[in-house]
């Protein structure tokens, strides 16, 4: 997510809304959507199959089954993440040498 300040553009996580302070592990997914290490780590933990058909955040997808796997941050449950970019996002940050995370399927 991105958003326009007096000082510039500041990027934040589309989900838990903490702005990016220049180091920390972020992702980017379409249009300028954004996932922090905590929300994939907390994503990967705890996505689950819901009802209905729903459109990812990251890679804009619409009506994704209701049987794929989704996560959304407690508080912005109009937020979703899909598996299938849960499981690249988790791949890309494994592979990133400043990362200090490895994805543990």
């Amino acid at each position: 997510m991105q958003r326009t300040e007096q000082d510039g553009v500041v990027i934040s996580c589309d989900f838990c809304q903490t702005d990016w302070d220049g180091q920390s592990a972020m992702i980017e997914g379409h249009h300028g959507s954004v996932i922090c290490l905590e929300c994939l780590k907390k994503a990967l933990e705890e996505s689950v199959s819901g009802e209905g058909k729903y459109q990812c955040t990251l890679c804009l997808r619409i009506n994704i089954p209701a049987s794929l796997p989704r996560w959304h941050f407690p508080h912005r449950p109009e937020k979703l993440v899909c598996q299938e970019c849960l499981h690249q996002a988790a791949k890309a940050m494994s592979k990133a040498e400043h990362v200090d995370w490895t994805w543990k399927r």
